[in-house]
């Protein structure tokens, strides 16, 4: 009776896995300024993921299926175990525009108020969810959007200097709790990464949205 309790607590254990990993997303100041000027309607830019648990050919399909611009695909070692990394893309847009973002995992949507523009990041739920029934369906696993960490590089390819506030995030490896001004000058590069807490917070909005960064 005590093994077989054992082993059922182990499988309901099993069943409860969530995996997270890593989400980069490289942003260049110019698409920004080029959208939310309308020179440009939408613009891609490239995000890298790592997923933890996923290495088969059956998954790598799937996701080639689904999401737009999946590409470079390839294992890895992470957080002691072996993991998939991919590239795909992610569409820079007008808060309200109607492009069609349905094969789009991450929308990156700017707002001009003030005299500045605000940026945010949404996932796409819908997606996420059959994506995450799949993973559920063949490795009985589950993908925890708040188990990633998320991080941006932005490199400032415009010919001035622009002010970049950053909210909650580490600003090339330094801790800034609060909102932080940095002045980025032509072609200077900054990497953020948001803290567990602010990443976790972005991941759970549905309807209300909070900045991730802000470009003056």
């Amino acid at each position: 009776m005590k093994k077989t309790t054992f082993f059922l607590l182990v499988l309901l254990s099993l069943l409860f896995i969530s995996c997270g990993g890593d989400i980069k997303i490289s942003i260049f100041t110019r698409d920004l300024s080029d959208v939310m000027t309308s020179r440009e309607q939408v613009l891609y830019t490239n995000v890298n993921m790592i997923v933890e648990g996923l290495d088969d050919e059956n998954d790598i399909e799937f996701l080639r299926r689904n999401l737009n611009g999946f590409s470079n695909e390839h294992t890895v070692d992470y957080n002691y175990s072996t993991s998939l990394s991919f590239d795909i893309k992610a569409p820079i847009l007008k808060e309200d525009s109607d492009i069609d973002t349905s094969n789009d995992l991450i929308i990156i949507t700017g707002k001009t108020q003030k005299g500045k523009t605000d940026y945010y990041l949404q996932y796409n739920q819908a997606l996420f969810s059959r994506i995450n029934n799949y993973i559920y369906s063949t490795h009985y696993q589950n993908i925890d959007l708040k188990e990633f960490k998320l991080k941006f590089e932005i490199n400032n390819d415009e010919r001035k200097t622009v002010t970049l506030t950053t909210y909650s995030s580490y600003v090339n490896g330094k801790s800034y709790p609060f909102a932080h001004q940095e002045s980025l000058n032509e072609r200077d590069r900054i990497n953020i990464e948001l803290s567990e807490i602010f990443g976790k917070y972005i991941s759970s909005m549905d309807d209300e949205l909070y900045p991730i960064f802000s470009i003056e």
